[in-house]
């Protein structure tokens, strides 16, 4: 999330907070204007609000704006190590984003820094190395590639590929007037799906499953390349352990296990993902479905008014094919609604 966008979902979501928790959803609903994207942030935080369980629960738009005014945009201009800080490009649940320049090999790359607060929690440490072991075992050309893993002064660090482009987020959003229809044309969905298969075969060949495929994490070169990127949730494929505590369910944009680790995106949450359950590849697959669609149709498979809608039309619906597009191949339309269900189907591959 940009510094600029940050200061929009803020704005908002004080806003939000004026109005009694009824009238919330027609007051964002205007004010919004159709952006669904910023519609969903506003009431991630929202959601946070009524139960936070602390910073480390914190959902990835709350960290950009701490990020934003807590002063680490003050890396830019300094130089860490062999690599000279220039801008900010975003901000996750498990670490701030620069673009920087390799002054050794005079090559630019993008720099993941573990924040501030995180720095001395073991936790994370262990955490951020271990995002840094999963991407130098995953040599793809489909997944963004890392370069090494730095702590200069007591500042970890990723050094990662630097990948051009735009999200596959921004190419679906309803402002891209470049689109003839509400979805990607059906020639260009399906080239990128291929792509974001091979790189989760890819992955799960590792062991690893990424646990948050989502558009917002697919980047899409200048070349029509993709690049699926952020492993930070990435955990092993024999799964990982549930936790049954209520207090701990999925946030607006994700969620929670008992140390408050962001494990996903609600709208591309498998159900046992959702349920804080074990899960293997197939979680990763039951988003790609939910990708694929979206991209075909130009809305997420699963909605809803807020976030407990969207769990629970997860675990009681199917998205409607009705909304893919008219020239949408039987096969494909086939497909994708039975796509997020291959969880029931043994151990297919995503490229299935």
């Amino acid at each position: 999330m940009t510094p600029e966008r940050w200061t929009e979902v803020e704005r908002l979501y004080h806003a939000a907070l004026a109005h009694d928790k009824g009238a919330r959803a027609a007051f964002l609903g205007e004010a919004c204007a159709g952006d669904e994207a910023l519609r969903r942030e506003v009431e991630s935080l929202l959601a946070q609000e009524a139960g936070s369980a602390g910073f480390l629960s914190t959902p990835a738009g709350v960290l950009a704006g701490a990020v934003k005014h807590s002063g680490a945009l003050s890396f830019i201009g300094q130089r860490l190590g062999a690599y000279q800080i220039q801008s900010f490009l975003g901000a996750g649940g498990m670490g701030e984003v620069y673009r920087a320049r390799d002054s050794r090999l005079g090559r630019d790359v993008a720099i993941k820094i573990l924040p501030r607060l995180f720095r001395t929690d073991a936790d994370r440490l262990a955490r951020f190395e271990r995002e840094a072991r999963t991407l130098a075992a995953l040599n793809h050309p489909n997944i963004g590639a890392i370069y090494g893993l730095e702590d200069v002064d007591g500042i970890p660090a990723l050094v990662l590929e630097l990948v051009e482009g735009m999200t596959l987020a921004d190419r679906l959003d309803p402002r891209d007037n470049t689109r003839d229809g509400p979805g990607l044309p059906v020639a260009e969905a399906l080239t990128l799906a291929r792509q974001i298969a091979d790189a989760l075969d890819a992955a799960h060949a590792r062991g690893v499953v990424h646990r948050d495929v989502k558009p917002a994490n697919i980047k899409i070169t200048p070349a029509g390349v993709v690049k699926v990127l952020d492993f930070g949730l990435a955990t092993a494929a024999v799964g990982a352990a549930p936790s049954p505590d209520p207090t701990h369910a999925p946030t607006g944009t994700a969620g929670g296990t008992r140390d408050g680790v962001i494990l996903g995106t609600a709208a591309y949450m498998s159900p046992e993902q959702g349920r804080g359950q074990v899960v293997d590849t197939r979680t990763d697959v039951w988003a790609f479905g939910c990708v694929l669609f979206e991209m075909l149709a130009g809305t997420q498979a699963f909605g809803g008014n807020n976030v407990s809608d969207v769990l629970a039309a997860i675990l009681t619906a199917e998205p409607d094919s009705r909304a893919l597009a008219a020239n949408t191949p039987a096969s494909i339309s086939t497909l994708v609604p039975v796509q997020a269900r291959l969880r029931h189907g043994g151990k297919q591959k995503a490229r299935n």
